[in-house]
């Protein structure tokens, strides 16, 4: 699967095209070359692809140039209940912190197209947001939703601001979100990347006033189904693979991942045993699909060494055999026959 074709909730796209139609913007031109249909967007539990959002999103930005000001007004659009299941299961969780760690277990369902992901570190919790996957043009426009969603919604649903403690813009895109950090009385400061929000979880713990946990549950679990059947990864597992997937090869080490997100590799171990996984079988999986996609496309066994980082076809062959118990030759003639992986004997 590309990086941007993971499916999204279509109800996120039209409050998009409501806010382009109120600023003046015809449909057709919000919608040209997205291939999202009108009727997609009042047909409940339509689904877009990620690239079709971001093609919709280019289209508002090369209409009113990139204003300051458009992705907060978009953001502050984007309710909680606007997530369908995530945000009643938000609603409905029994405390701050549970209601929390099922955002960042889901984060991907919500409007963000960034990698995050975070670290509970001396009574705060350290959310980071790497971007820089994004298409430059558009970033400003996504960070300022991002940011536009979290602040509004959590004044909406806690009726207080956000325990933020501060954070860290990149990109030089600090000046474009002053105007929602002033009204929320919350610092920054500029930064290489990534973003970084500090949250302070004194108050975490606290009962939120609509918890109930068997409705939590409930709307957790529809949360988990639309995550498969979007192909969108969640939990540590899928920092790790993305991770891996930019950094192909298969010579990145344990230590490399748990640096890359910002965690030690104990606590990186055992967040990963927590959803029942492990670095290496995360790898092998990662590393051995993508193989698998790209052999079964037609390309030679160098070509696929190439892509994938290794310096010739015998160093990729004997990783192919590791992942995958057969050589990437044989897997490549069967899958041109029409076999599946697991007819090969």
């Amino acid at each position: 699967m590309s990086t941007w074709e993971w499916r999204r909730s279509v109800t996120l796209s039209a409050v998009l095209v409501e806010l382009a139609r109120d600023h003046g913007a015809p449909l057709a031109e919000c919608l040209r070359g997205t291939g999202i249909e009108q009727a997609q967007l009042t047909t409940p539990g339509m689904e877009v692809t990620a690239a079709q959002e971001l093609a919709l999103i280019g289209n508002l930005v090369t209409r009113f140039g990139d204003r300051p000001g458009l992705g907060l007004e978009a953001g502050m659009r984007t309710h909680v209940t606007t997530y369908g299941a995530l945000g009643l299961a938000l609603l409905s969780s029994p405390t701050v912190r549970s209601a929390m760690d099922l955002l960042l277990r889901y984060i991907r369902m919500t409007t963000t197209f960034a990698r995050t992901w975070h670290v509970y570190r001396d009574g705060t919790l350290l959310l980071y947001a790497d971007d820089s996957e994004v298409p430059e043009r558009l970033r400003g426009f996504l960070l300022e939703r991002d940011v536009a969603v979290l602040l509004t919604n959590w004044a909406a649903v806690y009726h207080g601001p956000a325990p933020i403690l501060g954070g860290e813009v990149a990109w030089g895109l600090r000046p474009r979100l002053r105007p929602i950090l002033d009204r929320y009385g919350l610092p920054a400061t500029d930064s290489a990347g990534p973003h970084l929000v500090v949250f302070d979880t004194a108050g975490f713990d606290d009962p939120l006033p609509q918890a109930s946990p068997l409705t939590a549950a409930l709307f957790e679990e529809q949360c988990a189904q639309l995550l498969r059947r979007r192909g969108l990864a969640q939990g540590i597992a899928g920092s790790v693979r993305e991770v891996l997937l930019h950094r192909l090869g298969g010579r990145v080490s344990q230590e490399d991942v748990a640096a890359a997100l910002h965690m030690s590799l104990r606590t990186m171990r055992r967040r990963l045993a927590d959803e029942g996984t492990s670095y290496r079988r995360l790898s092998s999986e990662t590393y051995g699909n993508l193989a698998e996609e790209l052999l079964a496309t037609g390309l030679t066994v160098e070509d696929v060494a190439y892509r994938m980082g290794y310096s010739g076809a015998p160093s990729f062959s004997n990783a192919f055999k590791q992942w995958r118990g057969v050589s990437p030759g044989r897997f490549a003639r069967a899958a041109v026959a029409g076999q599946g992986p697991h007819s090969i004997a």
